[in-house]
C-alpha cells in the first residue's frame, strides 16, 4: 500500500521534498540577508535546486516569503490551547500567554522580527505579508479562545469589547521583555515568560473575569 502524501501546512496541497528544501533555504536567506538583499539565486543554491524549480512552486519572491512565514506560523500556533479543553478561564489564558511569549522569544522569531522592522519602512509589502500570515493567525486563535470562554460564561466579555480585550492582552505579552530581546539587551532580573504570562492572565481576569 502506498504511503499517504504529506500535506503542506500552508497551502493544503501535497508537499514535496523540494518544496520543503526551498522553504528551509528561504528562511535562512531571508533571516541572514533581509528581504531586499535576499536573492532567489541564493535560495536556489542553498536548496540545491534551479530558479526555475523555485518559480514552479512560488510565483514570486513575496509569495515565497509569505509561504515561509505562513509555514512557520502554522506549526508554531498549532499547539496553542484549544478552547473546549478548559473550564478555568484563568488557566486557559495563562497557557495561551505562556505559549505566545515563548514563540515571541524564540531566536528565529526574534531574527524574523528584526528583518520585518528593518525592511517594512522601505518595503511596506514585507510588513503586509508578515502581518497577514503572522499576527493575524495569533489574533484568530486568541479570539476563538476568548469567544468560547465568554460564550460559556467564564468571562464577562462581549463582542463589542473583543478588539480592545485582544489589544490589551497581546500588549501585555509583547512589552519590555520582548523589546529587550529584539535589541539584545539582557532581561530584567527574575523576569521569565512564565511570570509574564501569569501576570497578564491575572490582570486580564481582573478586568474581564466573572464577578
Amino acid at each position: 500500500m502506498s504511503r499517504p502524501k504529506k500535506i503542506d501546512c500552508c497551502t493544503g496541497q501535497p508537499a514535496t521534498s523540494k518544496q520543503e528544501a526551498i522553504l528551509a533555504a528561504a528562511q535562512t536567506v531571508f533571516l541572514e540577508s533581509g528581504y531586499a538583499a535576499a536573492s532567489m539565486d541564493a535560495v536556489a543554491a542553498l536548496a540545491n535546486v534551479s530558479k526555475a524549480t523555485i518559480y514552479a512552486h512560488f510565483s514570486s519572491k513575496r509569495a515565497l516569503f509569505e509561504e515561509m512565514i505562513g509555514a512557520r506560523c502554522s506549526v508554531a500556533f498549532a499547539p496553542l490551547p484549544l478552547p473546549e479543553c478548559y473550564s478555568d478561564a484563568r488557566q486557559a489564558l495563562y497557557e495561551m500567554a505562556e505559549h505566545f511569549v515563548s514563540l515571541l522569544m524564540a531566536p528565529e522569531a526574534l531574527a524574523l522580527h528584526r528583518v520585518i522592522m528593518g525592511e517594512s519602512p522601505r518595503l511596506p509589502e514585507v510588513g503586509e505579508a508578515f502581518y497577514s500570515v503572522g499576527p493575524v493567525r495569533a489574533i484568530q486563535r486568541l479570539t476563538a479562545l476568548l469567544s468560547d470562554l465568554a460564550r460559556r460564561g467564564l468571562l464577562a466579555l462581549d463582542e463589542a469589547e473583543m478588539p480592545l480585550a485582544i489589544d490589551l492582552f497581546t500588549g501585555m505579552l509583547k512589552g519590555d521583555m520582548h523589546l529587550r530581546a529584539v535589541l539584545g539587551v539582557p532581561p530584567k532580573p527574575g523576569m521569565t515568560p512564565q511570570r509574564l504570562a501569569a501576570g497578564a492572565a491575572d490582570m486580564f481576569m481582573a478586568r474581564y473575569g466573572v464577578k
